[in-house]
Formats: structure tokens, sequence, C-alpha cells
């Protein structure tokens, strides 16, 4: 069930009255006099999209679920290039992480999911 939480007072961003993205993701979950979230950084759904949890496409349905609970809307099309997209990231990761000493931030694939997650999609 959802619960109402706060962002900690000891958290860079307790003083930030509006955030410009609708998500936001956290460390750790204090409960005190209240429920307060630590280490608080906004999200776009780009950083959802590739980086969030499990992925469900249900192109027949128009629908991209991220860990079973965020869901998006998108058609067919653009649930295809962001499945394609994941599984390139996952395998981009996998492989940094058997070789560390390996080059990955020149590759065509990452220059593209940081020009992706810095525009939120607009590629400007």
């Amino acid at each position: 069930p959802e619960k109402r939480v706060f962002i900690h007072p000891a958290s860079s961003n307790f003083s930030v009255g509006e955030y410009s993205c609708p998500w936001i993701v956290f460390n750790e979950l204090v409960v005190t006099s209240k429920p307060f979230l630590r280490d608080v950084n906004e999200c776009n759904v780009y950083d959802l999209l590739l980086f969030g949890g499990s992925l469900d496409i249900f192109a027949a349905e128009g629908l991209i679920v991220i860990d079973k609970y965020v869901r998006l809307s998108a058609n067919a099309r653009i649930g295809a290039l962001i499945g394609g997209l994941r599984r390139k990231v996952e395998e981009v990761l996998s492989l940094k992480v058997e070789n560390p000493s390996l080059d990955v931030a020149n590759s065509i694939e990452m220059k593209l999911i940081v020009k992706l997650l810095r525009t939120d999609g607009l590629g400007r």
C-alpha cells in the first residue's frame, strides 16, 4: 500500500519546493517521528526505463511497466526500442564489470544513452 513519506532534513534536496521530474529515487527509508527518505535525487522517465528495476513491455496494450509498479504508455515501436536499448545498457555494463579497464564511455551506445539522459529524450 502507498504511504506518504517525507524528505529527510539532512537530504540535499530537502529545501527543494518543486521538482521538474515526476519521479525521485532514494537510498534509504528511515522511520523516526515519520517516514523519511534520505539521499533523494530526481530522475526522469529515461532513468527509470534504462536503470530502474524489471522492465515488462506489453506492446499490444501500448504499455511499459517498470518494477511491476510504474506504468507508462508507449506504442509498440517505442516499447521495442526501449527494450532493445535496455538490453544494450545491461550488456555494456556487464562487459565493464567483467573487464574494468574496458573503455565504454566512448562507445556509440553509451554516447547515445548519455545524450538521451541529458536531454530527457529530446536530443537537444
